[in-house]
């Protein structure tokens, strides 16, 4: 029995000191995508807070034989603020608190997360599945192809037909380099749709690119493209290109220039309102390019002579004005012609600024057409209602041709509007 003993604690003693049996070797696959993921991270958690410029151009057309039809372009800013998307028309003092969908409006399709948002989600959620599908060459570079699908229950992709919005899942494809692991393109398909959203199918196309930020390169949204097919056939096409991106650093107006720190402080600013009903006359600061403008473009004014209210000066000559274009149309036929929807914002001079909200008093739109004899050629039959009818606190410009001139003087009188002419 002693013998047995000693000869079955020796077996056991051999059994613990046994190597254990080798690990199953960790894929291809998954070390691939360790390193996409790593690589993704560092990226997201280094980039600054940046904006850059948004130039939309929304199209559509009203089923699949037929052409596209231009809606309008627009002009905004985009900004990675703290991790969110927001929004702003270019010039502003602030972002938006309103979505991008509020803010443009119109007929055309809108859509938000290009910019980092999208390449997160499918990255670096949990929720995403990803699946290698080979390798690729893309624009002289090898890529790693990856598959991926979002469900719907976890995609917090938004997509709105007003006045409707829902939720939606998708899939595509993903394309990385094989060796920095930068992201180079996304492409999406919406493949799963609440039944109550009358949307058939949509995709999306981003494509990617190294941008210098400061002295530190950053991997930054180029073009993206989006097609949405209503369930009544109806489709919208938008194609969106980021540049000017730069850093942003605080509460300041998203125009960024050098300051010269040995320029003597200006006085300090005083808030100034203006009477309503004043009367006021303005010219451009400088020709305006109407057929390559686009919704959300800045347009600077002049004030070509003392407005006086009560017999006191309200606003004086040389005073600077501020406006932006709310929405511009321009065609080739019957001849070359713009209209364009100016709404006035601000305005300064010396260290008085405040905000300014007026309608155009004249020339009125039918005057500005006798005057070029478009009032013959039967151009109020196509002149959209946004035109004829233009919301209180804006004006219409019309131009034969695709020069709105410098010199060319409008009248304008204020008007109540939100908050009033105040500061």
């Amino acid at each position: 029995m002693r013998v047995f003993a000693l000869l079955f604690v020796a077996c056991a003693c051999i059994a613990q000191t046994a190597p254990a049996p080798p690990s199953p070797p960790i894929s291809n696959e998954l070390i691939r995508l360790a390193r996409l993921r790593i690589a993704a991270t560092s990226l997201f958690e280094k980039l600054p807070n940046i904006t850059c410029t948004l130039s939309i151009e929304r199209s559509n057309r009203p089923n699949a034989s037929r052409k596209f039809h231009l809606v309008d372009n627009l002009r905004l800013e985009v900004g990675l603020i703290n991790g969110q998307e927001l929004y702003a028309w270019p010039g502003s003092k602030n972002f938006d608190d309103r979505g991008i969908a509020d803010m443009v409006g119109r007929d055309g399709a809108i859509g938000s997360g290009d910019f980092a948002i999208h390449a997160k989600s499918i990255v670096l959620s949990g929720h995403t599945k990803l699946w290698l599908d080979g390798e690729v060459e893309y624009q002289g570079r090898r890529a790693d192809r990856w598959r991926f699908h979002h469900p719907i229950a976890t995609s917090q992709y938004n997509v709105r037909i007003p006045p409707i919005e829902g939720e939606v899942g998708y899939s595509g494809t993903l394309l990385s380099d094989s060796i920095s692991r930068d992201l180079l393109r996304i492409e999406m398909d919406i493949n799963e749709i609440p039944p109550f959203l009358p949307l058939k199918s949509g995709h999306k196309i981003i494509t990617y690119q190294r941008v210098r930020i400061g002295e530190t390169p950053v991997l930054l949204p180029q073009i993206s493209e989006m097609t949405l097919i209503h369930g009544n056939g109806v489709e919208n096409y938008n194609r969106t290109t980021f540049s000017n991106c730069r850093q942003f650093t605080g509460e300041s107006t998203l125009i960024f220039e050098d300051v010269d720190g040995s320029a003597p402080a200006a006085p300090a600013t005083i808030a100034w309102s203006l009477p309503d009903g004043l009367s006021f006359e303005i010219k451009p600061v400088a020709d305006v390019d109407l057929f390559n403008s686009a919704t959300g473009d800045q347009v600077r004014f002049l004030v070509g002579r003392n407005a006086l209210s009560a017999k006191q000066l309200a606003l004086p000559a040389g005073a600077s004005v501020g406006g932006r274009i709310a929405a511009v149309t321009c065609s080739e036929t019957p001849l070359q012609h713009c209209f364009a929807l100016i709404r006035l914002e601000s305005f300064a001079f010396d260290n008085k600024e405040g905000s300014i909200h007026a309608s155009l008093s004249s020339p009125s739109l039918e005057q500005q057409m006798v005057v070029v004899g478009a009032h013959r050629r039967g151009f109020f039959a196509g002149v959209p209602r946004e035109y004829i009818i233009p919301p209180p606190g804006s004006g219409v410009i019309f131009v034969r041709g695709k020069i709105w001139s410098k010199s060319a003087p409008s009248v304008w009188r204020t008007v109540k509007g939100p908050g009033g002419n105040q500061p």
